[in-house]
């Protein structure tokens, strides 16, 4: 039995939230449109951000959160660019208090796609960005999906451990 509990709350612990659910709902994201578009109804599995073209540029179009825990935030993404002009003009990339990373490639008219990932401490602010310089022929669309919110890092399971480890031996003491 309480090897069974034990086994429980380890892997209950170590679980990443997957795709856009529980703290990271997308409910719970802070949407910052400025012309552009963000689609949340295929969440939990994926979201999906359109740049601006409404002629006001430059514009950003954010969808952010804040780290209820540190760790490491990884997903998958796939972008194409709709702007005439390329893709230089509506990057896409993500957010880290405040700072933009851009994942997409300048000066490449296809489909772009990849996967990345990084690391957040709690309370951090971070998120996505398409990002449209003009505003003007064309948008651009990102998808975000496997979205894996902050798992906590080995450090972290090191005093778990040795917490439940300590509980362990108390409890043997006293049961002696």
């Amino acid at each position: 039995m309480k090897k069974t509990l034990l086994a429980g709350l380890l892997l209950a612990s170590g679980v990443a939230n997957a795709d856009f659910s529980d703290a990271y709902d997308v409910s719970n994201w802070t949407q910052s449109l400025n012309g552009g578009a963000i689609f949340t109804s295929a969440a939990p599995y994926l979201v999906t951000m359109i740049s601006s073209d409404d002629g006001t540029g430059p514009d950003y179009t954010d969808f952010t959160i804040t780290a209820v825990q540190g760790g490491m935030v990884s997903f998958d993404w796939a972008y194409l660019n709709g702007d005439i002009d390329g893709s230089s003009l509506d990057p896409f990339g993500y957010l880290l208090n405040g700072a933009f990373e851009q994942l997409t490639a300048d000066n490449d008219s296809g489909a772009q796609n990849g996967s990345a990932s990084f690391m957040v401490a709690a309370g951090d602010n971070f998120g996505f960005r398409i990002y449209s310089t003009d505003s003007v022929l064309g948008s651009s669309y990102a998808t975000v999906r496997n979205f894996a919110a902050p798992v906590p890092e080995p450090e972290t399971y090191a005093m778990m451990l040795a917490g439940l480890a300590l509980l362990g031996v108390a409890a043997k003491r006293r049961a002696a």
